[in-house]
């Protein structure tokens, strides 16, 4: 688990190289956000508060990016979560390939809108 001083550090770098931040707000309360590389065509992080999950955030958040990157993206997540591989093979994202994370090495299965 990396510090709150590394997570910082990361969280600059990736503003630096384009992240692009929307972030869901319910009563001044962030309840999840999504990260985008646009110009990679890449989405990067999507988190929904775990007790919010099902309750169309994720979803309202992956349309924000599909309008964002209309051309299409690609993503990864952990190949064990299940809910979440589920939720965008719903969503109509391609499952493309597995592999290990870039940085933790861990299994991750890569997805893909819009890819050709």
């Amino acid at each position: 688990m990396p510090t709150q001083n590394e997570l910082r550090r990361r969280i600059d770098l990736e503003f630096a190289a384009g992240w692009e931040v929307t972030v869901a707000v319910r009563r001044s309360d962030v309840i999840g956000f999504v990260a985008l590389k646009p110009r990679e065509g890449v989405l990067d992080q999507l988190f929904v508060r775990p007790a919010l999950v099902g309750g169309g955030i994720g979803k309202a958040l992956l349309a924000h990016a599909m309008a964002a990157m209309p051309k299409g993206f690609t993503l990864f997540t952990a190949s064990s979560n299940a809910k979440a591989r589920i939720f965008y093979e719903k969503a109509g994202l391609i499952p493309m390939r597995d592999d290990a994370h870039p940085r933790t090495g861990h299994p991750v299965t890569y997805y893909g809108w819009k890819v050709v």
